[in-house]
């Protein structure tokens, strides 16, 4: 299997992110894993202080060939036609092997 050649910098872009595993944990209170995340805030939906998201993830592996979760965010917005308690919670997006981004 070929190795991917990657030939320009990992760039994060609005609404996407990425989590790496922490190698050497200093402290038991460590995170397992780090990273981070560009969020865009134009479109959002707030309602009383609270904004919903979908949140999905996919196995991705770098340059270098460590893995890492790259994660893209989407603001939830419910069906504005039914009624409060008929809204079903978000799903999470089918889980594929293609990025969106």
């Amino acid at each position: 299997m070929n190795k991917p050649v990657y030939n320009k910098p990992y760039e994060v872009k609005p609404n996407s992110g990425s989590l790496r595993k922490t190698e050497i944990k200093k402290r038991q209170e460590s995170p397992d894993y780090f990273g981070s995340f560009k969020l865009d805030l134009n479109g959002l939906e707030v309602k009383g202080n609270i904004v919903e998201f979908k949140l999905s993830g996919w196995k991705s592996v770098d340059a270098s060939g460590k893995s890492f979760l790259s994660l893209k965010l989407n603001n939830y917005k419910a069906d504005e036609e039914q009624a409060p308690q008929q809204r079903k919670a978000p799903q999470p997006e089918e889980q594929d092997d293609d990025h969106p981004f």
